[in-house]
């Protein structure tokens, strides 16, 4: 077998390796580090186990995210329970099957405000809040702490279980 086979097997290898990863991570909802109110909540109340670490690992920029997220402007009021904060692009496909979800979520659930944010006109709120690729949605507790993100088209259920476990907390 020529050295040109051998490259191409390990690229298709290490190409379908990538794929499978980011299938299975793809719209995962990522649970934001517990707050210093959230440390004082009793283990058992869901706000606590929704924002559990040892649940999924948080992301690198959420600590200094978590600080600052109360003086972004969104354009619109935040929820008096939860936000769905959706941040979203012209041609993007997963974008607007995103929007069509987090809008039901939020019209099914009171308290509940989906705000969506178009990246390319907002690029100020797309470097303080470490957008990377589009949709990704933020989910807000009442206080505007981030509770979840989610890169990718998310998972019905997970928004739904998170939101709930949020808006029992208002």
């Amino acid at each position: 077998m020529s050295n040109q086979a051998i490259w191409l097997i390990v690229l298709l290898g290490l190409s379908t390796i990538f794929g499978l990863y980011r299938k299975r991570t793809e719209g995962r909802i990522t649970l934001a580090p517990i707050s210093p109110a959230q440390k004082s909540a009793p283990a058992s109340s869901p706000e606590h186990q929704a924002a559990s670490p040892a649940t999924n690992a948080a992301p690198k920029r959420a600590s200094t995210l978590h600080a600052s997220i109360k003086e972004l402007k969104f354009g619109q009021a935040l929820g008096s329970d939860a936000t769905l904060v959706q941040f979203s692009s012209a041609f993007c496909q997963p974008c607007r099957a995103t929007r069509l979800l987090l809008e039901d979520v939020a019209s099914s659930t009171p308290g509940v405000t989906h705000i969506e944010i178009d990246a390319e006109a907002r690029l100020d709120l797309v470097r303080a809040m470490g957008v990377t690729r589009t949709p990704t949605t933020f989910i807000l507790n009442s206080q505007g702490d981030i509770v979840g993100k989610s890169v990718g088209l998310p998972k019905r259920l997970e928004v739904l279980n998170v939101v709930e476990a949020v808006t029992a907390n208002a």
